[in-house]
C-alpha cells in the first residue's frame, strides 16, 4: 500500500520540464487563420528585452566631376538601435485533492492515470488553458498586422509599431464598391495602388515569391464578392475562388477569391466579437516576405528556465501554499509578435 501515499505530483510525468516538453511537441488545431499561415516565425530568446539595429540607408544620384578631381564622399548609413520587451501570458488551473481522492484505475492501486486525465482535461480540453493561450496568440497576430496590438481589454496598448518605428500610419485607402461599375476600372486601379504602397513600404526586403492578402469583415467581403466590377470579371473567368492560394481553405475562413493580384479572405472571428476584424474595414499585409513578421519568445520566470532561450509555451506545476490541499498548473507564455516593417501594412475602408 505503500504507493497510496507516494505524492503523484512530483513523479516524474509532471516535472516542469516534461510537462513544458509536452505542450510544445504536442500542440491540437486552435481555429486561428494568421496562427495557422505561419507568417510569424518563432525565435526564443534569453531576455525579456529585445534590442534592434534599424539602418536607414538611402540611395542618391552621383554627380558628374571632372576628371582627376575628388571623388563624392558617401554618407554612412544612420542606424538607430530600438527595443521592445516581451510580455507575459499566464493562466492556470486549480486541481484539487478531493478530485482524485478515492479513484483509481480499475485493477490498479494507481492514482497516477486518473491524475493524468483530469490535468489533460483542464490543458488539453476545448476550453482549456492551451486553447485560451492560442486564441490569445491569433489576437495578438491580429494586432501585428495591423501595427498596433491590444491586450485583453481591448484597449491597453501593448505594441504599436509605428511610434516604435517613428513613423506616421498611412492613410486608410478607400474601396468605393457602391460606384464600381462593368467598365470603371476603379476597382483594378484602386488595388493598383495599395500594392505600389505597400511595395515601395518594403525595400530592402527580398519580395520573390511575396503576395499581398486582405483579411476582411464580413460586409466588406460581401461588397467586394458583388460589386459590378467584380461580378463581370468573374463572368470572364479572370478572378474567383479557384485562383485563391490554397492555404486558405474553407476550414480556416469564410471564403476567399484572388482578384486583382491580391488574395481576399472573409476572416472568420470569434462570437463576441473580441478577436474579429470591423465588418465594414480590411487588413492587408504581405505574405511570404521572409523576415517581415517574427515572434521572439522569453522563457518563464521560474528557477527552471533561468538562462534558458525561450520557448513558444511552458507547462508549469506549482503547489498550493497555504493547505497543500490542491496543485496548480498553469501554462505560461512570453511573446512579442512583431512586424518589422510597419508601413507596409494598410487599413482598408469601403464606401
Amino acid at each position: 500500500m505503500a504507493e497510496l501515499t507516494l505524492d503523484i505530483f512530483d513523479n516524474d510525468a509532471f516535472s516542469n520540464a516534461t510537462m513544458t516538453s509536452f505542450v510544445n511537441q504536442h500542440i491540437p488545431y486552435v481555429p486561428g487563420l494568421l496562427g495557422s499561415l505561419g507568417i510569424f516565425t518563432g525565435e526564443g530568446v534569453y531576455t525579456r528585452t529585445v534590442e534592434f539595429d534599424d539602418e536607414e540607408g538611402s540611395l542618391s544620384l552621383i554627380s558628374t566631376s571632372p576628371p582627376g578631381s575628388a571623388p563624392e564622399q558617401s554618407e554612412n548609413p544612420k542606424g538607430v538601435m530600438r527595443s521592445a520587451r516581451t510580455r507575459r501570458l499566464a493562466r492556470e488551473a486549480v486541481l484539487y485533492a478531493e478530485q482524485i481522492a478515492g479513484k483509481r484505475q480499475l485493477g490498479t492501486a494507481s492514482l497516477l492515470e486518473t491524475a493524468e486525465r483530469l490535468v489533460y482535461k483542464r490543458i488539453e480540453g476545448p476550453t482549456g488553458l492551451k486553447a485560451a493561450l492560442g486564441y490569445t496568440m491569433e489576437h495578438m497576430y491580429l494586432g501585428a498586422i495591423d501595427g498596433t496590438v491590444y491586450d485583453a481589454d481591448g484597449t491597453t496598448v501593448l505594441w504599436d509599431y509605428f511610434s516604435h518605428y517613428d513613423v506616421s500610419r498611412p492613410s486608410a485607402i478607400n474601396f468605393p464598391f457602391s460606384t464600381m461599375a462593368e467598365d470603371t476600372g476603379l476597382f483594378k486601379k484602386t488595388c493598383t495602388k495599395l500594392k505600389r504602397q505597400m511595395v515601395k513600404a518594403l525595400n530592402g526586403f527580398s519580395l520573390a515569391g511575396a503576395g499581398i492578402v486582405v483579411l476582411c469583415g464580413d460586409n466588406f467581403f460581401d461588397d467586394l464578392d458583388t460589386n459590378k466590377e467584380m461580378v463581370a470579371a468573374r463572368k470572364a473567368g479572370t478572378t474567383g475562388n479557384a485562383n485563391a492560394p490554397k492555404i486558405i481553405t474553407e476550414n480556416k475562413a469564410f471564403s476567399s477569391i484572388y482578384a486583382g493580384d491580391i488574395t481576399w479572405v472573409n476572416y472568420r472571428g470569434s462570437d463576441d466579437g473580441k478577436v474579429a476584424i470591423d465588418p465594414d474595414k480590411a487588413r492587408a499585409f504581405m505574405m511570404g516576405v521572409p523576415g517581415l513578421f517574427k515572434t521572439f519568445f522569453s522563457p518563464a520566470d521560474t528557477w527552471d528556465f533561468v538562462n534558458t532561450e525561450g520557448l513558444p509555451s511552458y507547462l508549469i506545476q506549482r503547489r498550493e501554499r497555504q493547505t497543500e490541499s490542491a496543485r496548480v498548473f498553469e501554462v505560461q507564455a512570453n511573446p512579442l509578435p512583431m512586424c518589422l516593417r510597419p508601413l507596409s501594412l494598410a487599413r482598408l475602408t469601403k464606401s
